[in-house]
């Protein structure tokens, strides 16, 4: 099974504001007439946003969020490999599961145990599931149980 968490950087509050800086120029003129940003903007044609919660671009945020999830998981029993990164583990669930980014791939004993992890996770995020085993990390997997191999593709690359 695979899990997603959408948005995972963009609901990560950070431990404190940060304050950014950006050129009209480099926002759609959509943005800019939406929100009256010239109005606001500076005699250079700047504006200076406040940030409150994560989002992409933001060197800090993947560590932020990545820490709280942990945190989070922890909570529930989770735990993640001290000889491999990136590797988690139940306490005493049959479960097993890799993170990268904002992407789970997990194997499990049992449908209730995988139902544990993707309702522990919706107590704090919005998810997206692929019980077809097909997707992760944007790569397509294609399973050949028969051989114990597996055939990963990127359609259209």
């Amino acid at each position: 099974m695979t899990i997603g968490i959408s948005n995972f950087y963009l609901v990560t509050p950070l431990k404190r504001p940060e304050y950014i800086r950006i050129k009209l120029d480099n926002i759609p003129i959509k943005i800019i007439d939406e929100y009256n940003l010239r109005d606001k903007a500076t005699p250079d044609g700047s504006i200076n946003i406040k940030a409150n919660k994560g989002m992409y671009g933001l060197p800090q945020a993947g560590l932020v969020a990545n820490g709280l999830l942990e945190k989070r998981l922890n909570a529930h029993g989770y735990r993640q490999s001290k000889l491999v990164p990136g590797l988690w583990k139940h306490d005493w669930r049959p479960i097993q599961f890799t993170l990268v980014v904002y992407d789970f791939r997990f194997k499990y004993v049992g449908e209730e145990h995988a139902l544990h992890l993707k309702n522990t996770l919706e107590q704090n995020y919005k998810v997206t599931t692929d019980w077809t085993r097909t997707r992760y990390i944007s790569i397509t997997l294609d399973w050949d149980c028969k051989r114990n191999q597996v055939h990963c593709f990127m359609p259209g690359y």
